[in-house]
């Protein structure tokens, strides 16, 4: 077989497209001298100042040896002239989608090539590549290759693959690795296995050795990557996927250890920040009061325990618990303040916020002014009114459930005005007659609150006032609906 047959049995779907309206068409590389003189290069295909000055082209500019891509119709051109005898001129196995032979352009997937330098091993080094492919290559493969090459020094051995695109190039890489893998004991070169190969066209001339680059066996053989894959690759698809499953719930429960991590020591933060205020401020209370000795040592103790948790530098501690000292009446000596107020050592726990009340003495009136040093009902108090400032939305500082229940009632006051009974309004407002009947009762004794909305619906203003007396249900109804229609009536008129 000459260079064209074999090379386009591998390069067979060049020109295929998936598509009508696709034009787009495979490159195939040549890689070679393209400054030498000999070399075979038409004036109308390639220009020479741009192989040597145009940074589109990648390589070395000065010798001139390096990669061109090409259409189908030129690149056997290039490879027919190659395979007549010219020297070191290499094609790519696989094909891109452009004029750029890297691996972000790969089009199709085409081979399996390994490069055997098994001259390299003294055991084989005195054999010829026919000898060496039939008496220890050939029976240590598990697949047949399509194309055996006498490379000039070594040898290749191609595994030609049906049509794959370059969306396999995770399982191409895969399998290659494996199939190289097994061949590694007689040469098998592991840095020749990438998307981009190249190897020599058969007919050329090896320019080290002086030997032509030719075929030493071929067959009409292809295979199917995913038969390649059960062959060479040890785990099946299921176990992959369930392996990637599980690494992705590692990745992520390391992600939310991490997080967790993070908060816990925003927490310890801020903890210490709520700490050190309400200690500046029982200090700055206890002065004012002439309590000057008893807690001092105490305090320091607890902010130094609480400062070292946060993995903060023992200088920076220093100088925090120096500044505290230095806020009372009667500070403590420095050398006393560094010494004997220090923990004895980083303990996994620190002091207990209810201890730490205990410990220093702090009463139920200076916890009024205090925030992190309170007990637990106060704590919870803070926190409750912390969360609904949160909640708070831009509805005059209601909660969303408050402004729900506002928006219920301002409908149900224009309902009524518009003359709709409790029974219409309940369907409309998707909400029971009881409901309706608590709003009333609201709205009657939240006159302020309403004001606004009551004095929108102007002259249907009476007939609403009237409606909401007469959803009173108790037995006084009458005598209560003339006192509410007197309040409103007032309350209107202001």
């Amino acid at each position: 077989m000459n260079a064209h047959d074999v090379i386009s049995y591998i390069h067979t779907d060049m020109k295929r497209t998936y598509r009508a309206q696709d034009t787009d068409e495979c490159h195939g590389a040549i890689l070679k001298d393209w400054m030498r003189n000999d070399a075979f290069l038409p004036d109308q295909d390639v220009d020479v100042l741009r192989l040597k000055y145009d940074d589109a082209y990648m390589g070395d500019y000065e010798n001139g040896f390096h990669d061109l891509c090409f259409k189908q119709d030129l690149f056997f051109r290039y490879i027919e002239q190659a395979g007549q005898g010219e020297e070191d001129v290499y094609f790519s196995i696989n094909s891109f989608w452009n004029t750029k032979r890297t691996e972000a352009n790969i089009r199709h997937l085409n081979a399996f090539v390994i490069d055997y330098d098994y001259y390299k091993i003294s055991e084989y080094a005195d054999l010829a590549p026919a000898e060496m492919y039939q008496q220890h290559i050939k029976p240590s493969l598990v697949i047949d290759p399509t194309f055996v090459i006498d490379s000039g020094r070594g040898l290749y051995c191609i595994f030609c693959i049906d049509h794959a695109p370059y969306t396999c190039s995770g399982l191409y890489k895969a399998i290659y690795s494996k199939l190289v893998e097994s061949q590694e004991r007689f040469g098998a070169d592991p840095k020749a296995m990438l998307t981009t190969q190249v190897i020599r066209v058969p007919g050329s001339i090896n320019s080290r050795s002086g030997r032509t680059v030719a075929v030493l066996e071929a067959k009409d053989q292809r295979y199917q990557l995913s038969e390649l894959a059960d062959k060479f690759l040890p785990y099946t698809r299921q176990q992959v996927r369930e392996y990637k499953q599980k690494k992705a719930k590692a990745v992520f429960g390391l992600t939310k250890k991490a997080a967790a991590g993070k908060r816990k020591a925003n927490r310890y933060q801020s903890d210490l920040a709520e700490l050190e205020a309400d200690l500046i401020a029982l200090i700055s209370m206890r002065n004012d009061a002439g309590i000057t000795d008893g807690y001092r040592e105490v305090l320091l103790y607890l902010y130094w325990e609480r400062a070292a948790k946060t993995k903060m530098d023992d200088e920076t501690i220093g100088k925090k618990i120096l500044w505290l000292n230095s806020l009372f009446t009667i500070p403590l000596p420095e050398k006393e303040a560094l010494s004997r107020c220090r923990p004895a050592q980083n303990y996994r726990c620190v002091t207990a916020r209810e201890k730490m009340i205990r410990k220093l003495g702090i009463t139920a009136e200076e916890q009024c002014n205090l925030k992190f040093l309170v007990n637990w009902k106060r704590r919870n108090s803070l926190r409750q009114a912390k969360s609904r400032k949160k909640a708070c939305v831009q509805h005059r500082g209601r909660t969303n459930a408050q402004e729900a229940r506002y928006s219920r009632r301002c409908a149900l006051i224009k309902g009524l005005g518009q003359g709709l009974n409790l029974q219409a309004l309940a369907e409309s407002l998707g909400v029971t007659k009881k409901t309706l009947r608590n709003d009333c009762k609201y709205i009657l004794s939240h006159h302020a609150e309403f004001a606004a909305v009551i004095r929108s619906i102007k002259k249907s203003l009476r007939h609403a006032m009237n409606m909401l007396g007469i959803a009173e249900t108790h037995s006084d109804s009458a005598e209560k609906c003339y006192s509410v229609s007197q309040q409103l009536d007032y309350f209107i008129r202001r």
